[in-house]
């Protein structure tokens, strides 16, 4: 059985560090390593081309259930970031609850700058099955 790792992490208003993070993300989307929005996520991740998958904040409850059961029996993590207009506002929309990342190297790199960056205040952390 395979196991996703959960961290979640308080950005409110995106900080000078985060905001980083968010221009890194909307780079990748430049590059075509997104996929944007609850059905384009959980079919990259259903279709095992997802590397890392960011969830808002923010998102609805039925969301995020969503999401976590299109990752159950995955490797691939799961990082709860952000809110969904920062997110959006990155992806030159209104808003985006969930993204998934496409690319190996630009989910590595988002996944280390958001633990080097917002670490403040890690909660919920552990193993997700």
């Amino acid at each position: 059985m395979s196991e996703n790792k959960k961290l979640s992490l308080t950005a409110q208003q995106p900080d000078i560090a985060c905001s980083k993070i968010y221009s890194f993300i909307g780079l990748a989307r430049k590059a075509g390593a997104v996929s944007p929005g609850e059905a384009l996520a959980e079919q990259a991740v259903k279709r095992e081309r997802a590397y890392l998958v960011l969830l808002a904040q923010d998102a609805s409850e039925n969301t995020k259930k969503k999401i976590r059961t299109a990752l159950y029996k995955t490797d691939i993590p799961l990082l709860e970031f952000g809110n969904k207009a920062d997110l959006g506002r990155m992806l030159g929309k209104t808003f985006f609850s969930v993204i998934a990342v496409t690319d190996k190297g630009f989910a590595e790199r988002i996944m280390e700058l958001i633990k080097q960056n917002c670490n403040n205040s890690v909660h919920g952390g552990g193993i997700f099955e």
